[in-house]
Parts: structure tokens; C-alpha cells; sequence
């Protein structure tokens, strides 16, 4: 066997190994996977989705009528370490047993552009002009039947600042005059 034959065999075999080991890093390393709360499934049942959000393990059925939509309220950060969303809240909704949204809100105005910035990193660009202070309105990142949404309102002088996921099944079963605030 040539010297060259080798050589080349050996290059063949470092740049296979090479390219596996960036496929397997980029894997592991996406951001999605290292946000847990992404990967709690819009219309999952609640026994499925404590095991993300523990906090879920309090939830009864038994306790809320057919058309109630029980919300919870927990820092976001704690289930998304790394993100930029140490000021942002974290909403989860649920209806008849199942996830039916998951939402991230930020209303501090001493931190801007919050869920922006977790929205570009994890999920889709929603563009540089909702950057801007004077920005309200909403862009539909929604993808297939998962239904999202960023936006910023006005609310009192301030700027409030959400992003809304949901799916086409579970829409009608994030807000309205059936959410009850669950403490705790």
C-alpha cells in the first residue's frame, strides 16, 4: 500500500470524525435544548408537564370547573438558565387536564427589549425595528400548529412586553373570564 493511499485514508477518517463530533455539538448545544420550558408540548397533560414546571404537580382537576383555565406565575429564569430572561415572568396555562399556553412577560422598564432578545436567541427574529422604544404591536412567528406570538403593548405609560405560545387546538384556552390566578 502506497504512502499516499494511507495518508489519504487516515485525512478521510479525521475529517468523518471531525464532522460527526460539530453534527453531535450542535446538537447538544442548541439553544432550544438548553431551555427546558420550550420543551414542554402546547396541549401536553399536566402529569407530563411537572415534570418541567414541579410546580404543576399542586394541580387538581377536581378543583376547577369544565371551562376554568387555571394560570400559574413563576419566575421564568428558573426554567431557562442562561437566558436573558432574569426580570421576566413566566405564565402557564392549562385547561381540561392539558398545557394549553406558555407565555414569557416582562414589565420592568429598566429592562428593555428582555423578551426580544430571548425570542431572537431561542425561537425566530422577530426583526430590529420591535427593538426601538417606540414599537407596539405583535409579529407572528408561528410555525405549522404552533401558534406564536411577540409583542409589546401599552399598558399605564409602560411598555409590556410578551411572548404568547400556544397552539390551534388550545387558542381559545389561554385568556379570558375563565382564567383563575393560582397562588402559590
Amino acid at each position: 500500500m502506497s504512502i499516499e493511499i494511507i495518508v489519504q485514508s487516515f485525512y478521510n477518517f479525521v475529517v468523518r470524525k471531525t464532522f460527526f463530533k460539530i453534527l453531535i455539538f450542535l446538537f447538544f448545544s442548541s439553544n432550544s435544548f438548553a431551555c427546558p420550558l420550550l420543551q414542554v408540548p402546547i396541549g401536553s397533560p399536566v402529569s407530563s408537564a411537572a415534570e418541567t414546571f414541579e410546580f404543576l404537580d399542586t394541580y387538581n382537576e377536581d378543583v376547577y370547573g369544565a371551562d376554568d383555565i387555571p394560570r400559574y406565575q413563576k419566575f421564568a429564569i428558573d426554567y431557562c438558565e442562561g437566558s436573558s430572561l432574569e426580570n421576566a415572568d413566566l405564565e402557564v396555562t392549562v385547561y381540561q387536564s392539558r398545557i394549553s399556553s406558555i407565555s414569557l412577560i416582562s414589565t420592568d422598564p429598566n429592562f428593555k427589549n428582555e423578551i426580544y432578545e430571548f425570542t431572537k436567541n431561542y425561537i425566530q427574529d422577530p426583526g430590529e425595528e420591535v427593538k426601538k422604544d417606540d414599537w407596539l404591536g405583535y409579529k407572528n412567528l408561528s410555525v405549522g400548529n404552533l401558534i406564536i406570538f411577540y409583542s409589546k403593548i401599552k399598558i399605564m405609560k409602560e411598555i409590556v412586553e410578551v411572548l404568547e405560545i400556544t397552539n390551534t387546538e388550545m387558542v381559545d384556552y389561554m385568556s379570558g373570564e375563565e382564567v383563575i390566578d393560582v397562588l402559590g
